[in-house]
């Protein structure tokens, strides 16, 4: 009978690619869709799935919006033996300022009951989507300022074991608004 130890649980840990000379990814939430549960991409990158997407009604663009995205808060559970605290996952937020005010409160009345979409955001050149589906918390606040203007302000939450991997923005899909008849 041989004895050993179960050794299972390390993860091979890729290499860390570096690149001095790369363009780096420029800040700013500056478009979003809410892509239905049932779209499953193949290559998300590419701007024929995400037509088919548009054309069907399971993937909404907005196109010009403002926001930010927190990177997830971690999630943590008592860890055994040495480890003090064992990493169990994210807690995500995305807000975004949306000014298309007059016309879309049936929209997002209607997305804040919906249990059944990822949320995707577009950075300067790469675009994100949630691994989780998102709660979506719509409001529609306005100051006493006489010259500002009424937006929607959307926070997005969701919970996930991982972060969301950055792919290239398929062209042609966040520059202009879809209207599917």
């Amino acid at each position: 009978m041989a004895i050993y130890y179960p050794s299972g649980c390390e993860d091979a840990v890729p290499e860390h690619i570096c690149d001095p000379c790369g363009k780096k990814e420029q800040g700013r939430v500056r478009s979003i869709a809410y892509i239905h549960s049932s779209v499953a991409f193949i290559n998300p990158s590419s701007p024929v799935e995400w037509r088919a997407g548009i054309l069907s009604g399971k993937i909404i663009i907005i196109p010009k919006v403002i926001g930010s995205y927190d990177g997830g808060a971690e999630v943590e559970s008592a860890g055994y033996g040495d480890q003090s605290t064992e990493l169990t996952g994210y807690n995500h937020s995305l807000n975004f300022k949306d000014p298309n005010y007059s016309t879309n409160a049936d929209f997002y009345n209607a997305l804040k009951r919906s249990r059944s979409y990822n949320i995707a955001w577009r950075t300067s050149s790469q675009t994100h989507i949630s691994n989780g589906i998102v709660s979506a918390i719509p409001k529609n606040p306005v100051t006493e300022d006489l010259t500002s203007a009424v937006v929607w302000d959307v926070t997005n939450k969701w919970a996930s074991e991982e972060l969301s991997e950055p792919f290239d923005t398929p062209p042609g899909i966040f520059d202009e608004c879809f209207a599917v008849s």
